[in-house]
Formats: C-alpha cells, structure tokens, sequence
C-alpha cells in the first residue's frame, strides 16, 4: 500500500499532546509498509515483509492504543503470521538476513503468538518442538544445554529463546513447570549487580527476566541492585544506548519507571534520570524521527520508552487513548492450541 506520513515539527514534539500526534503518525507510517500481495509489514523500502516487521507493528499499534490494530486487512494479516509456522514441528521461524535482525526463533515464536492475540486469533499448529520441555525435568535439561554466559566455542543461550517458551508455560498453568522456568532463570543472576548475565550485565535481558517475574507478581532475585546498575549505567546523554534511543533506552526506563516504584527504592534518583531520559528522547525524535521510522523494530522501543515516560510524567504526556506497556500481562501469550 503506498501513502505518506508526515513528520512532526518541534513544537509538536515539545507539546503535552505529543503522544497523539505520535499514534496518529504511526498509524500512517504503519500503512505505508503494508503489502497487500503477502498481508506482511515491510521494515522500511529496502526489507520487505516479514514476521520481525509484521509482529512489530501490530505490538507498536497496540502499544499506542490504536483502536485500528489490524490495520488495512486484520484477515490478511492473521493468514499472513499463521502461514509463517511450519505445521509438523510448529515452529516459527525468523526471516534470514537483514529481516530477521539477528534475533533467534524463539523470539519470533514469542511474538507471533503476541500479535495473533492482539488480533483476536492464535496459532494453527500445536508447537511440537515445545514438547520436551513441556516437564519440570524437560526444561531444566534444555536450560542446561545452553551457555547462558556465552561463552566461545559453546551454544550460547539468549533471554529471547526463554521468551519462546513463555507462551506454553503461561498456557499451561502448571505450577511445577513454572517453577522449574524461574528456578533456571534465577540460576543466571549475578550476585554482585543483580543483573543477567553472570558474566557481563545485559540491559534487555534484566530487563526481561524482570518482567517475568513480575508478571506473576513476583520480584527477581535482588532488585535494588538491579536498579543501582541500571541508574549506573545510564549515559552522560541520558540514553542507555550508544546514539539513538533504542531497547537499552526502553528496558532501563521500565525498570526505573516499574521496579524502583514497587520496591521503594532510590526513586528520586530514578525520576531524576528519567527526566534526563525525557528531554534527551524530544530532541532526538525531533531530529532522527525519519531514521527511526526506518526500523520498526526500534520504533518498538522507541513508542514504548514514550508510554513509560508517560506513566512516569503524565501531566508531560496527555493523550487520548493512554499507552500500554504490557509485556508482563500474561493473557497476551495465552494460546488454545497449547492447552
């Protein structure tokens, strides 16, 4: 589908209605990568459709509170992601090259089932290859045959293959096998900073084994030091990332914006960068907003690091529709074909 989006001006990024102005641009921008032929979503005009593009924008729409989340066709859309898994071992598989964006298949499983739900639809095929860790001793053999601090030489295991496995332990409600999933986790800590990896802090996966454990209302493992590191680690220009916003931006502001407020802890500091977060995320998407729509995947982290500001400043960001930050609300992984 062709059609034009226009960028948005200083003043309206500097305004307290700027969170409308941005799902209005989205959506857009969003119909712009559509194709009709595939139902997919391009990444920009080089990358074509593909699931990384499609999962993304449906989560971007929804995480705007557009109320037009499948957007020009939903049907197309649906038979677009369910003909992405393969029927015999459910699996479903990224894009190779640029689409993929080096991520593994479990993320792409994750997030398939994500956007099917947002549509109202879900998988075809039952994920035979979740089978074998569908038991407490299953799974700890399969985290076992993982390096979890990547080292050379051995198979390194990455928080987006554990995400992979969210939708079966959430659509099974089995309380020894959800154990078995926090007791692996837990395992890969770092005693010292609180933080995954052992070996050296991962932003996005501290980020994303927190909000497991939060989803169930749980809280990892040391949280204060999680947020002692993530205040830490925070850049002279208020980025958690090397120039433009991207994941270490938005999973650094979750955990300052969620966990420092659940624990009581250090939350002056935590407003503190968060304004820093702020001022440096309006400049930025005033200047770099055309190079940011040229990824949907960091134009994921980027609406959503908005959203948590708006939580943590919502007279800042008034908007209509209020943004949604809910990648711990697990009826957004639930699947029939699991169950």
């Amino acid at each position: 589908m062709k059609g034009n989006f226009a960028l948005l001006s200083r003043d309206t990024v500097y305004s307290s209605t700027f969170l409308d102005a941005l799902h209005d641009q989205i959506h857009q921008w969003s119909l712009t990568l559509f194709d009709p032929e595939s139902g997919g979503f391009r990444c920009n005009q080089e990358i074509g459709p593909n699931v990384l593009s499609t999962t993304d924008v449906v989560w971007i729409r929804y995480a705007t509170g557009d109320p037009e989340a499948g957007a020009p066709d939903r049907d197309k859309i649906v038979r677009y992601l369910q003909g992405k898994q393969d029927p015999r071992t459910g699996k479903i598989p990224h894009d190779p090259g640029p689409a993929g964006q080096g991520h593994v298949d479990g993320h792409a499983f994750w997030q398939t089932v994500r956007a099917l739900r947002i549509l109202g639809a879900e998988l075809s095929h039952f994920p035979a290859h979740l089978e074998p860790m569908l038991t407490p001793p299953g799974m700890d053999a399969w985290f076992a045959s993982f390096n979890w601090d990547g080292g050379a030489g051995e198979r390194p295991g990455y928080h987006h293959e554990v995400l992979g496995l969210v939708p079966a332990v959430v659509s099974r409600a089995d309380e020894e096998l959800t154990e078995a999933l926090y007791r692996n986790v837990a395992a890969q800590q770092n005693p010292k900073t609180g933080t995954w990896p052992r070996a050296k802090t991962s932003i996005s996966r501290t980020f994303a084994y927190t909000a497991l454990h939060m989803a169930t209302g749980r809280l990892p493992n040391l949280p204060e030091r999680i947020v002692d590191e993530i205040l830490r680690l925070q850049n002279d220009s208020g980025l958690w990332d090397a120039q433009l916003p991207g994941f270490g931006s938005m999973d650094s502001a979750y955990l300052l914006v969620r966990l420092a407020q659940r624990i009581g802890y250090r939350q002056d500091e935590a407003v503190v960068a968060l304004r820093k977060l702020s001022s440096t995320m309006r400049h930025i998407y005033t200047a770099e907003q055309a190079v940011l729509l040229n990824n949907t995947h960091r134009m994921v982290a980027v609406a959503h690091t908005f959203g948590l500001l708006q939580e943590a400043f919502p007279d800042e960001y008034r908007s209509e529709r209020p943004y949604r930050f809910d990648w711990d609300k697990l009826d957004l992984y639930l699947c029939q074909v699991i169950t």
